[in-house]
Protein backbone atom coordinates (compact mmCIF):
# COMPACT_ATOMS: atom_id res chain seq x y z
CA UNK A 1 0.00 0.00 0.00
CA UNK A 2 2.80 2.42 0.86
CA UNK A 3 4.48 1.76 -2.48
CA UNK A 4 1.28 2.75 -4.27
CA UNK A 5 1.11 6.00 -2.30
CA UNK A 6 4.79 6.75 -2.96
CA UNK A 7 4.30 6.06 -6.66
CA UNK A 8 1.28 8.37 -6.72
CA UNK A 9 3.18 11.17 -4.97
CA UNK A 10 6.21 10.85 -7.28
CA UNK A 11 4.11 10.72 -10.45
CA UNK A 12 4.44 14.10 -12.17
CA UNK A 13 2.49 13.41 -15.35
CA UNK A 14 -0.33 15.86 -15.83
CA UNK A 15 1.25 18.52 -13.64
CA UNK A 16 1.89 20.99 -16.48
CA UNK A 17 -1.73 21.09 -17.73
CA UNK A 18 -2.97 21.63 -14.18
CA UNK A 19 -0.51 24.48 -13.69
CA UNK A 20 -1.56 26.08 -16.97
CA UNK A 21 -5.19 25.78 -15.94
CA UNK A 22 -4.52 27.46 -12.61
CA UNK A 23 -2.57 30.26 -14.29
CA UNK A 24 -5.41 30.79 -16.78
CA UNK A 25 -7.96 30.89 -13.95
CA UNK A 26 -5.90 33.48 -12.07
CA UNK A 27 -5.59 35.62 -15.21
CA UNK A 28 -9.35 35.47 -15.78
CA UNK A 29 -10.08 36.52 -12.20
CA UNK A 30 -7.59 39.40 -12.35
CA UNK A 31 -8.91 40.57 -15.73
CA UNK A 32 -12.47 40.50 -14.43
CA UNK A 33 -11.50 42.56 -11.39
CA UNK A 34 -9.58 45.05 -13.54
CA UNK A 35 -12.40 45.52 -16.04
CA UNK A 36 -14.95 45.84 -13.26
CA UNK A 37 -12.87 48.45 -11.45
CA UNK A 38 -12.17 50.36 -14.66
CA UNK A 39 -15.85 50.36 -15.54
CA UNK A 40 -16.81 51.94 -12.26
CA UNK A 41 -14.04 54.52 -12.55
CA UNK A 42 -15.07 55.51 -16.07
CA UNK A 43 -18.69 55.76 -14.98
CA UNK A 44 -17.70 58.03 -12.10
CA UNK A 45 -15.48 60.18 -14.31
CA UNK A 46 -18.17 60.75 -16.93
CA UNK A 47 -20.73 61.87 -14.37
CA UNK A 48 -23.59 61.89 -16.88
CA UNK A 49 -25.51 58.79 -15.94
CA UNK A 50 -29.26 58.48 -16.46
CA UNK A 51 -29.74 57.81 -12.74
CA UNK A 52 -29.09 61.46 -11.80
Amino acid sequence: MFTAIRTFIRDETGIAPIEYGLIAAIIVVLATIAVSAAGYNIHDLMGNSRDN
